[in-house]
């Protein structure tokens, strides 16, 4: 799994005005920060991902031409026939970035299966328990659940090269599951688990304190949403979580949640 899985993605553009290009690059800057990253490609030879103006007809013939139709979000009026990802305008840079997210997820869903274990336990690159343990650091056990294998993955990687042992869950059941295993120290929780999960990310995280409270332990609750609203923040505070974040997941305010949630932590 780990050799097919790249933190950072190029992106090419097709067509646009230069006022809806710079938008749009400006936004891939602050995009790097993330991960999946996705970065400003050269050409549209060298790009994983490419986004074109469906409103300009040379730039549906580049793309069709090139055979990326799979790989590109269209932006406009009316998409061609057999693209992949439609947005309509005005563009939204947060909306981009989830359909190339959607794509991304695809692609990887066609490379490998998802993980059969509930953890990873090495990798190169990633995560070296006696390496984390001989620099006198705790190895501290991280739940992440999430409907989206991308989220998944891309979560597990991150954490896993802070030096995290991470354990994955699809759904609330297999969380639970989990945590009569393991006890972890901190949990990723999204909120929207998607109709197989018998709790969303909230019921999830109120039974989790409940129960910790119980039994006087339990994991510190980051919830994830894709909603960055001010009603959004008060549903996870009132749910219980110690953090909230807003997909997607820009790289600055992740780590200063493992900041304010691990007092062991050491950002790299």
């Amino acid at each position: 799994m780990t050799e097919r899985i790249r933190l950072r993605y190029s992106v090419a553009l097709q067509g646009f005005s230069d006022f809806e290009r710079e938008g749009v690059h400006s936004f891939l800057r602050l995009a790097e920060q993330r991960a999946p990253a996705y970065e400003r490609a050269a050409d549209l030879a060298e790009a994983d991902f490419v986004i074109a103006d469906a409103d300009q007809p040379a730039a549906i013939a580049a793309v069709t031409a090139a055979g990326r139709l799979a790989d590109t979000v269209f932006i406009g009026t009316r998409a061609p026939a057999g693209a992949a990802a439609h947005l309509p305008r005005p563009i939204e840079p947060t909306r981009i970035v989830r359909e190339l997210d959607l794509l991304l997820e695809q692609r990887l869903a066609l490379l490998d299966e998802p993980p059969q274990a509930d953890w990873v336990a090495s990798g190169p690159g990633l995560f070296d328990e006696a390496a984390v343990a001989g620099s006198g650091r705790v190895v501290k056990d991280v739940l992440v659940v999430d409907d989206s294998r991308i989220a998944l993955k891309f979560l597990q990687v991150r954490l896993m090269r802070l030096g995290y042992r991470v354990h994955l869950a699809r759904n609330s059941t297999q969380a639970l599951d989990r945590m009569t295993l393991h006890s972890f120290a901190l949990a990723f929780i999204d909120i929207a688990l998607g109709a197989d999960s018998p709790m969303d990310g909230l019921q999830l995280c109120q039974f989790m304190k409940q129960t910790a409270r119980q039994s006087a332990g339990g994991p510190r609750i980051v919830l994830i949403t894709g909603q960055a609203a001010p009603a959004e923040r008060v549903r996870t505070s009132l749910a219980g979580s110690d953090a909230y974040l807003a997909k997607p997941l820009m790289d600055p305010e992740f780590l200063q949640t493992l900041r304010q949630l691990d007092p062991d932590f050491v950002a790299p």
